[in-house]
């Protein structure tokens, strides 16, 4: 059972909260893109600064 946190070399309390860190900021920029999409003026980078720092995120955690 729960394999997967260790094969990307975590443990499962470390998975568990990059996951749910994840879900908060794709949440929050789910948001801002709604809203973007009305006001077009608010908000203009979020969805790059969202991928830059999801990619930072991946790269930063797991196996090296």
């Amino acid at each position: 059972m729960f394999s997967h946190p260790k094969k990307v070399c975590m443990t499962y309390l470390q998975h568990m909260k990059l996951s749910l860190y994840f879900s908060y900021i794709l949440a929050k920029g789910s948001v801002k893109a709604f809203i973007h999409a009305f006001l077009p003026d608010n908000y203009v980078s979020s969805t790059s600064d969202l991928v830059i720092e999801t990619k930072k995120l991946l790269e930063s955690n797991g196996c090296k």
